[in-house]
């Protein structure tokens, strides 16, 4: 993957970036678009950007190792079903600090 000069892949940009990706989202659910078409379309284009970039083996790989992982957890809950376990808390919702996202962060950059 090639990187833009001066920006390194770090957990701090992950998270940037995982954030600017929720504040797309919500404001096109804001706007009214339906949240699935909003992420049917988002995975879409990204799914067609990750394979221009690494290739159609390495996406399909992605997707297959990204599918196992959802299946895990699938497989856990049911096991906890199983054995008669308490359920597992649900994962706490994840809160996006709007002030700490500049939207000119992501206009300043050019997207792949």
């Amino acid at each position: 993957m090639q990187e833009s000069p001066g920006l390194d892949d770090t957990l701090q940009l992950r998270e940037q970036l995982a954030q600017a990706w929720r504040a797309v989202l919500d404001a096109a659910v804001e706007r009214g678009t339906p949240p699935q078409a909003v992420v049917e379309t988002m995975a879409s284009v990204a799914h067609e950007r990750f394979a221009a970039l690494f290739g159609p083996s390495a996406a399909a790989s992605y997707l297959q190792l990204l599918a196992e992982q959802l299946r895990d957890v699938d497989h856990e809950a049911a096991a906890v079903l199983v054995r008669g376990d308490e359920e597992p808390a649900a994962p706490a919702e994840v809160e996006v600090d709007d002030q700490a996202l500049d939207p000119a962060w992501i206009d300043a950059r050019t997207l792949l």
